[in-house]
């Protein structure tokens, strides 16, 4: 990986603000990609419940319910948590019984549902996908995204799946803020940033 950044010199306005947010990513994600997998690629991880389910979520109101009737407040859930080696704060719980939390993974959710008093599916409910996972969904499946990938694992030199799961984790970074998701929008910018690399490998290369 070249130690400089590719130029932005030719991109001008929101292009160019786009494209170092995603330059900043790229960093973590070639850190990443040279190291441990990321959690939600790791199979032993999902096998382990560690990884959140997209298709389930805690349930702000069971959870409020069940802390109410068990007589602990979001600071001795939390408190209990950690005394589990979970990394919780109390405006993490609080948030949860309030708001829900579709991130939690299922095995801190177990943990939750043991200090509370009660089971995991009473704390759990059904959760649709939001317009923006639906249109991860359709840019990843596109041979665009796929084209892409081949180019991040050559870039990085990582293998195609790494590169695969490193993209559409961070496919946030390639949405417009407050725009309706738009996946065609979010594969131009991660074409916009492959580019801008490609180039800086090849000035690396030629001196």
């Amino acid at each position: 990986r070249s130690g400089r950044k590719p130029s932005l010199a030719g991109l001008e306005g929101p292009v160019r603000k786009e494209v170092e947010a995603l330059l900043r990513i790229a960093d973590l994600v070639w850190e990443q990609g040279h190291g441990a997998p990321p959690l939600e690629a790791d199979p032993i991880a999902a096998a382990l419940g560690l990884v959140p389910d997209p298709a389930t979520m805690l349930e702000p109101r069971a959870l409020k319910s069940a802390m109410a009737k068990s007589g602990l407040g979001a600071s001795d859930v939390a408190s209990q948590l950690r005394a589990r080696e979970w990394v919780v704060e109390t405006r993490d719980v609080f948030r949860w019984s309030t708001t829900g939390g579709p991130e939690v993974a299922p095995a801190l959710i177990r943990s939750i549902a043991e200090i509370v008093g009660t089971s995991a599916s009473r704390l759990t409910g059904d959760r649709s996908p939001t317009p923006f996972e639906l249109a991860v969904r359709k840019a990843v499946q596109t041979p665009a995204f796929e084209s892409l990938a081949e180019r991040w694992a050559h870039l990085h030199r990582i293998t195609l799946a790494s590169a695969r799961t490193l993209l559409a984790a961070r496919m946030p970074a390639a949405a417009h803020r407050g725009d309706h998701p738009d996946p065609e929008q979010m594969l131009a910018s991660l074409e916009t940033l492959v580019s801008l690399l490609e180039a800086d490998s090849g000035r690396d290369q030629e001196q």
